[in-house]
């Protein structure tokens, strides 16, 4: 017997064993046959499959000094050169939500256009919510990723039916929409209920990571850079922190040759100089 088939003989047996329904008691053995393996199992001791679950890393957070420049010079920067975009003249909670979903995997300069279209053609909750999703669909063209307006269209009518035609603030009572994720609930509450709530998009994560961690896959990695998001939100700001952010990582710490030289954080970013290799 080659020693692939008395691998394979052996589990068998081991099946058959447990088949069986064999309590092995404390100190009692048994040898698998053509093996000298001695397998015990203490008694009453369930056996323990292997687990698959990764151990999560914790946040090693900036101190205090560091995440204050971080702020500051976000937040100076953000106030010289952000972007002028027409979400940001409103806090109508409908108004952030359709912003919210179409920007997402789409970029901004698409989305502006139909933005206001969208709303010319359904200027509320109400509105939406009575529309035919055939429709929708049809205003919704060319954004693609055609479930977003049917998810759009399914928050409108819940909204309507549950609180009224108005969009809640709770956390938990956003994420129970679906198509409403810990992202776009944060954007939500952040964008138009002015809450200091933390947020983590692809241009978020690249800047936290490449500033603050540097090391490791950053999409393995969001545990640990939603708590950053969250602890680095200057009280009462969240609404400028979030969106400084957002730009920041479009506009200069972008994906692929970033602005470093020009960077106010590269006295304090991990990354810095960035090589396309690390990222």
């Amino acid at each position: 017997m080659n020693r692939l088939s008395r691998g394979l003989y052996e589990c068998e047996f081991i099946k058959w064993k447990c088949r069986g329904r064999l309590i092995f008691g404390e100190g009692d053995s048994y040898n698998t046959p053509g093996s000298t393996t001695v397998v015990r199992r203490h008694r009453d001791m369930p056996a323990r499959p292997p687990s698959n679950k990764k151990k999560s890393r914790k946040a090693v957070l900036p101190n205090h000094s560091t995440r204050r420049r971080f702020q500051r010079r976000l937040l100076q920067w953000y106030g010289e050169h952000g972007r002028d975009l027409p979400w940001r003249k409103t806090s109508d909670p409908y108004h952030i939500l359709v912003s919210e979903v179409m920007l997402q995997q789409t970029q901004v300069d698409r989305v502006i256009p139909k933005y206001h279209e969208f709303l010319e053609r359904y200027p509320s909750f109400e509105d939406l919510a009575e529309a035919p999703v055939a429709d929708v669909k049809k205003t919704w063209y060319p954004l693609g990723y055609n479930i977003r307006p049917e998810r759009l269209h399914g928050i409108a009518c819940e909204t309507v039916e549950r609180y009224g035609g108005k969009l809640p603030n709770d956390a938990d009572e956003l994420l129970s929409f679906k198509g409403i994720g810990r992202y776009t609930a944060g954007a939500i509450r952040s964008f138009a209920f002015n809450e200091d709530a933390p947020i983590l998009d692809t241009n978020v994560i690249r800047v936290l990571h490449r500033v603050f961690v540097a090391e490791g896959d950053p999409k393995a990695q969001k545990a640990v850079l939603w708590e950053l998001s969250e602890a680095l939100i200057p009280s009462g700001k969240g609404y400028d922190f979030n969106q400084a952010i957002m730009d920041f990582g479009a506009m200069v710490c972008t994906a692929r040759d970033p602005y470093c030289l020009l960077c106010p954080m590269k006295s304090i970013c991990k990354t810095y100089p960035f090589l396309s290799d690390i990222d």
